[in-house]
């Protein structure tokens, strides 16, 4: 009976043994640590758009294009120094110093004062700064200043200008097809009239854009001359000593006027009184 229990309680113990060991073998799995786990892929985010910018805030960064202007400047400077020469000098460096240049020059001495004369070119930019840098060479006795905005006037010139050329073009291409005498005189006269006034159109244009491209400024400055007389008194007999002086080379002067008026007359005389006194040497018995 002993034998018999002793292989059962030895089977039992065998088979407990294997279910214990399946389940810790199940249960391994679960005991893994959290590094060996890999976390599931996610895709990713879509990045976030940026916000459109308001349109005021576009409107106040973004720089504003400023339009070409046209303008005219034109002006007239009259000066009195002390020194000219001085001035003359300061006048060439301020010319250099704001890009300018002399394009017309008068001096005179007359009246009591040496004087100059100018006609200066200089860049619109700086010719209010050189107005003012010559003002302070000397006393200002006369300023105008004056400008004028032509930019209308060059806009419409241009569009007057393309629309004559393309009209001028037009009447060429006519004038090519037509085989009509008095048709072809007719376009060939328009032709001209509209060469003629694109001629002018362009001129005006040259013209205005000359004018502003330099302005002009009219420079006149003068420094009277000194007086001429001596600083040391004069004797009180010397003034009444050179009247009669005058007086009398004024005498002489006019006894020679009056026998220049006369010398017909002395001439005559002159031969008579020879001629008498020839007879008289040739004929002593009768004289």
């Amino acid at each position: 009976m002993k034998r018999l229990i002793l292989p059962a309680l030895l089977g039992l113990a065998l088979a407990g043994y294997d279910s214990s060991h399946e389940e810790t073998s199940a249960d391994a799995p679960t005991q893994t640590t959290v590094s060996e786990v890999k976390s599931p892929t996610l895709p990713p985010m879509p990045a976030a758009e940026p916000e459109a910018a308001p349109a005021a805030a576009i409107a106040m960064t973004a720089p504003v294009a400023k339009p070409n202007r046209d303008i005219i400047y034109q002006g007239e400077l009259d000066l009195a120094v002390n020194d000219f020469n001085q001035a003359t000098t300061r006048i060439n460096q301020l010319l250099e110093l704001h890009d300018a240049y002399l394009s017309t020059a008068h001096e005179t001495r007359a009246d009591g004062q040496h004087r100059q004369e100018m006609t200066i070119k200089v860049v619109p930019g700086k010719f209010v700064e050189l107005v003012t840098a010559l003002s302070q060479l000397g006393h200002v006795e006369n300023k105008d200043v004056a400008s004028a905005d032509v930019t209308a006037d060059v806009l419409q010139t241009a569009k007057t200008l393309a629309t004559k050329q393309a009209a001028a073009t037009k009447l060429q291409q006519q004038l090519a097809k037509t085989t009509d005498k008095d048709e072809a005189s007719r376009l060939q006269a328009q032709a001209s009239q509209l060469q003629t006034d694109l001629a002018t159109d362009q001129a005006k244009l040259q013209q205005i854009g000359a004018r502003s491209t330099w302005a002009t400024l009219r420079l006149r400055y003068y420094q009277p001359l000194a007086a001429t007389d001596t600083d040391e008194p004069q004797p009180a007999f010397a003034p009444q000593f050179q009247v009669a002086f005058n007086r009398g080379w004024s005498v002489v002067l006019s006894i020679a006027v009056v026998l220049t008026n006369i010398w017909p007359l002395l001439l005559l005389s002159g031969l008579g009184t020879w001629g008498w006194r020839w007879w008289r040497l040739r004929h002593p018995e009768q004289a």
